[in-house]
């Protein structure tokens, strides 16, 4: 029984520090993927209790009809607030079922019937 314990342990040893030197680098990855999001979102004017923002009129996948994420129309109707991406859930698009961010825009784009 010692000896089985004593081959286990290695092995486990070994294991654990193969999953940590693979998933560090993609957390990190991710980490820094997230900072520069932030970061280029604060250049096009989002702030972190806001989020991203962008004109009622522009073409992209958070005017369109088919995007399902968080969004909320100004009330004057001239600006939409975004809070994180959302699913493409247009059967036609090439990014069906994936998510996208608001200012990305495919041929199959349909205004928000929100929009008017």
């Amino acid at each position: 029984m010692r000896e089985m314990d004593s081959g286990r342990r290695p092995f486990i040893l070994k294991t654990c520090a193969g999953l940590a030197a693979a998933l560090v680098p993609t957390v990190i990855g991710s980490a820094d993927a997230a900072a520069q999001e932030h970061h280029h979102g604060m250049m096009m004017g989002q702030s972190s209790a806001d989020g991203y923002t962008m004109p009622a009129s522009a073409k992209g996948c958070g005017t369109c009809e088919f995007w399902g994420g968080p969004r909320r129309v100004s009330k004057d109707g001239k600006t939409i607030t975004f809070i994180g991406l959302g699913w493409c859930n247009n059967a036609k698009s090439d990014n069906y079922q994936k998510m996208t961010g608001p200012e990305h825009f495919m041929g199959t784009w349909r205004k928000w019937s929100v929009l008017g």
